[in-house]
C-alpha cells in the first residue's frame, strides 16, 4: 500500500464508520423531540414514554455481546449490514404503531440492537485495526461524534417534520434514509478492510495460528475489565436520566419548540469537538486529566440547566449547551480507546460487548428513573442531583483506569 493509501484509506474507514452512526444512533438519538408527539398522540404519562428510549439503551448494551459474536464469527460486513436493516425496520415499524408497546419493541429493541451493532462494537473493531495507540484515540472519537454531528440535522429536521407532517412521516423518512447504505455495504471490501495494517496488532488471526490477546474469561477476571464497565454504566446514568427530558424541560419554562431544538442541536455541534478535544489530550498522555475534566464539564452543565427557568435564561441554557453538550460523548471513546489498547485481539468483539452491557444497563435505568423522579416529583431537581451524582461516581471509576493506563505507558 503506497504512503498516500496509507493515509486515506483509514480515515476513509472512519467517515464509514461516522456515516453509519448518523443514519443510525443519530436517528435513536433524537427520540426526546418525539417525546411530546407521542405524549399527546398516545394520552401516556412521562415515563411509559421515555421508558422506550430506555429499551433503545439497555439493547444498545446487552445486545453489544450478540454484535460482538457477530462481529467475531462471520467479519464486518455481516455486522453492518445486520445493523443497518434492524435501523430502517425499527424505524418503518414505528411510523405504523398504533400502541405503545409496537414502539417498546421497534425503537426500544430493534433500534437499539442497529445501535448496538452500528456503533461502539463496529467503531472500536474496525478502526481498531487501522490506527497506533498514539492516534487511535482521536479517530475513535471521530466516528463517535457522528451521534452529536447528525443531531446537527437531524433534530431540526424531526421537529420540522413532526409540526408539518407528523411524527409518523419523520419516521418514515428515517427509515428511507438507513436503508439506502445497505446497497453499499454489500460491495465494499471488507475482506481488505478486516486485515487492517501491518503494523497494528490484528483482531482476528488467519490460518491455524494461536488466539491473538486475552480471552474472554482472562478479561473479565481483571479489574480493568469492571473499571470501564462501571464507567459506561454510572456515565450512562447520569447522561440518560436528563437527555431525554431536556427539550420538554424547556418547553414547559417557556421556550419556543424551534429555539429549544436549535440550542439541543448546538449542543450536538459541540459533542464531537469535545469528543475529538479531550481524545486529543489523552492521546498525548493526559488520560486521566481528559477524563476527569470531561466529567467536570458534564456535572457543571447539570447546575446550568437547573438554573434555567424561563425563556429569559438564556445564558444559562446555552451555558447548558456548552458544557454538557461539550463533554456529553467523550467518554465513549476514551472508555473505547482504553478497551481497544488493552484488549484487541481475536476475541475483542466479545469483550468489548460485554463491557457495553454497563452503557446499556446504565442507559435503560437512567431515563426510566428519571421519568420517575418526575412523574413521583413533579419535578426535575431530583432527577439532576441524580444524573450529578451519577456522573461523579463515572470519573472516579474511570480516572482510575485511565491513570493506571498512563502508568503502563510510562513504563
Amino acid at each position: 500500500m503506497s504512503r498516500l493509501a496509507r493515509r486515506l484509506v483509514p480515515w476513509s474507514l472512519v467517515a464509514l464508520c461516522f456515516s453509519l452512526g448518523v443514519a443510525s444512533r443519530s436517528i435513536s438519538d433524537s427520540f426526546p423531540v418525539f417525546v411530546s408527539a407521542l405524549q399527546q398522540d398516545f394520552g401516556a404519562s412521562r415515563s411509559s414514554v421515555t421508558v422506550i428510549y430506555s429499551f433503545a439503551l439497555l439493547m444498545g448494551g446487552t445486545g453489544a455481546p450478540i454484535a460482538g459474536w457477530v462481529l467475531d464469527t462471520f467479519g464486518l460486513r455481516t455486522l453492518t449490514i445486520v445493523g443497518m436493516a434492524a435501523a430502517a425496520l425499527a424505524t418503518a415499524s414505528a411510523s405504523r404503531a398504533d400502541s405503545l408497546w409496537q414502539l417498546y419493541v421497534g425503537l426500544g429493541v430493534v433500534m437499539g440492537f442497529g445501535g448496538a451493532s452500528l456503533s461502539g462494537v463496529l467503531n472500536a473493531s474496525l478502526i481498531g485495526r487501522w490506527f497506533p495507540p498514539r492516534r487511535l484515540g482521536v479517530a475513535l472519537a471521530a466516528a463517535w461524534s457522528a451521534s452529536g454531528v447528525g443531531a446537527i440535522v437531524i433534530y431540526p429536521l424531526a421537529q420540522h417534520m413532526i409540526a408539518t407532517t407528523g411524527w409518523r412521516h419523520a419516521y418514515l423518512v428515517f427509515s428511507m434514509t438507513s436503508a439506502a447504505f445497505i446497497p453499499l455495504l454489500l460491495v465494499l471490501p471488507w475482506r481488505r478492510i478486516e486485515r487492517g495494517l501491518g503494523n497494528v496488532v490484528p483482531h482476528r488471526v488467519s490460518g491455524s495460528g494461536p488466539a491473538v490477546g486475552p480471552t474472554v474469561a482472562e478479561a473479565i477476571r481483571d479489574w480493568p475489565f469492571w473499571a470501564l464497565t462501571s464507567s459506561f454504566g454510572f456515565t450512562s446514568l447520569g447522561v440518560f436520566a436528563l437527555a431525554p427530558q431536556t427539550m420538554v424541560y424547556l418547553l414547559e419554562r417557556g421556550f419556543d419548540g424551534a429555539y429549544a431544538a436549535r440550542a439541543l442541536a448546538v449542543a450536538g455541534f459541540l459533542a464531537p469537538v469535545g469528543m475529538i478535544g479531550f481524545s486529543w489530550l489523552a492521546d498525548r498522555g493526559g488520560r486521566k486529566l481528559a477524563a476527569l475534566l470531561a466529567y467536570a464539564g458534564s456535572i457543571a452543565g447539570v447546575g446550568a440547566i437547573a438554573l434555567v427557568h424561563g425563556p429569559r435564561d438564556t445564558f444559562w441554557l446555552w451555558a447548558y449547551v456548552v458544557l454538557f453538550g461539550g463533554s456529553m460523548g467523550s467518554r465513549g471513546p476514551m472508555i473505547s480507546a482504553l478497551a481497544t489498547l488493552r484488549y484487541r485481539g481475536a476475541n475483542f468483539g466479545r469483550i468489548y460487548g460485554l463491557i457495553s452491557i454497563g452503557m446499556g444497563l446504565g442507559g435503560f435505568l437512567g431515563a426510566w428513573i428519571g421519568g420517575l423522579l418526575h412523574d413521583f416529583t413533579g419535578g426535575y431537581a431530583g432527577v439532576m442531583l441524580f444524573s450529578a451524582t451519577s456522573l461523579a461516581l463515572a470519573a472516579s471509576s474511570l480516572g482510575a483506569e485511565a491513570g493506571a493506563r498512563e502508568r503502563l505507558t510510562a513504563r
